[in-house]
C-alpha cells in the first residue's frame, strides 16, 4: 500500500510525541540561554518535545481516522532523563538527548506503528536510527566539544498527536490528541495499586 502522507496546501503536518513538562521546558529554556555549546537560530521554548513518530503531510480528512486506530499501550508511566548536550552536523540540529528511557519510548514508538499499520495507515519510514532528543537550535553550529554532564529528570505517562503551523511569527505545534501511556485495571483504580 502506497503512503498516505504526501505534500500540497491544506495538509496537516502531523508527528507523534512527548510534549514536555512546563517545568522541564523552563529549564531547558535556560540552558537554550546560556548554552556553552551552539550558535543558530533558537527553537521556541513551547516548542519543546520528543518526537517519536513522523507522519508528515497529511490529509484533514485521514486526521480522525489516526486518531481512532491508536489505542492506549499498556506500558506503566516511567522516568526519562536527560544528561547530555549532541551535535547532529548533517541537519545542523543542536539539542539534548535522553539517556535514561530511550527503550520505553522506542516502545512507544513502535506501539504507534504497529496500530497505525493494523489499519491500513502507511507512512514513510525513519531513515535515521531512533535517538530520543530535545530539539534546543536549529541551522546551528557547535561552538566546541560539548562536555558539559546534564542532570534533568521526568515521568513519561502520556503522548500527543502534534501539528506543525507556520505563520508570520514562525512554527507552532500544537497538541491536537493526547493518550496516557496505561489504563489501571479497575482493581488498580479501587486499591490505589501503582506497581
Amino acid at each position: 500500500m502506497s503512503s498516505i502522507a504526501n505534500s500540497g496546501k491544506n495538509m496537516a503536518r502531523l508527528f507523534f510525541a512527548i510534549d514536555l513538562p512546563q517545568h522541564l521546558k523552563n529549564k531547558l529554556e535556560l540552558l537554550q540561554q546560556t548554552n556553552p555549546a551552539f550558535m543558530g537560530r533558537a527553537v521556541n521554548p513551547h516548542n519543546f518535545h520528543i518526537t517519536l513518530q513522523f507522519l508528515g503531510s497529511v490529509a484533514p480528512d485521514t486526521v480522525d481516522e489516526i486518531i481512532e486506530a491508536v489505542s492506549i499501550p499498556g506500558i506503566r508511566p516511567f522516568s526519562t532523563s536527560i544528561e547530555r548536550y549532541a551535535y547532529y552536523p548533517k541537519n545542523e540540529v543542536g539539542c539534548v538527548e535522553v539517556s535514561q528511557g530511550n527503550l520505553k519510548l522506542k516502545d512507544l514508538k513502535n506501539h504507534i506503528s504497529r496500530c497505525l499499520a493494523d489499519a491500513g495507515l502507511h507512512f514513510a519510514k525513519d531513515r535515521h536510527s531512533f535517538r530520543p532528543h530535545v530539539t534546543l537550535f536549529r541551522e546551528c553550529q557547535a561552538l566546541s566539544e560539548i562536555e558539559q554532564a546534564l542532570d534533568l529528570s521526568f515521568t513519561v505517562d502520556h503522548f500527543c498527536l502534534m501539528q506543525s503551523h507556520q505563520n508570520h511569527k514562525g512554527v507552532y505545534y500544537e497538541v491536537i490528541e493526547e493518550w496516557d501511556t496505561y489504563e489501571p485495571t479497575v482493581k488498580e483504580q479501587f486499591f490505589g495499586i501503582k506497581d
